[in-house]
């Protein structure tokens, strides 16, 4: 598949789903989170709240992302594996953090919880990919191979 067609067939896949599994590592020591995300083109914004994750990614900013969308059979399968390097965002940063507070929809969450701020505690971590690795099996019949690569 072109690049700059892989490129916006993964940046729409990421539209469609909302949950991620975020992999970090330290100390030889993995950890596999579930966690919500919202993505501006192929970039997945997340909150986090202080915790392993985020001791990890200050120790070890590489990281993978898994997205997934339900399977309902060999052929409905997609996901897309990012790689690449997380970048904790806090307040002291207005402009990245509020550009993470519009990807992320901020507003939405806050309805669904309750609240009215964001608690001063939270971060955003932002991924910026340098490799992605798709699976669409329905791309077999547009003619292209199911498995598709790109590097950054």
């Amino acid at each position: 598949m072109p690049k700059k067609e892989l490129e916006n067939h993964i940046a729409n896949f990421l539209t469609t789903e909302n949950m991620c599994v975020l992999a970090t590592c330290s100390n030889d020591l993995p950890r596999a989170t579930p966690i919500e995300y919202y993505s501006k083109d192929l970039m997945p914004y997340m909150i986090a709240e202080p915790g392993q994750k985020l001791k990890n990614i200050e120790v070890n900013p590489r990281v993978s992302v898994g997205v997934f969308a339900p399977y309902a059979g060999w052929f409905s399968a997609k996901g897309v594996q990012l790689t690449g390097e997380a970048h904790i965002v806090d307040r002291n940063n207005k402009r990245d953090f509020d550009e993470g507070l519009s990807v992320y929809k901020w507003q939405k969450t806050a309805a669904e919880l309750g609240i009215k701020e964001l608690p001063e505690t939270v971060k955003f971590l932002r991924i910026e990919p340098k490799k992605a690795e798709l699976i669409d099996m329905p791309l077999n019949g547009k003619g292209y191979a199911a498995r598709q690569i790109l590097n950054f």
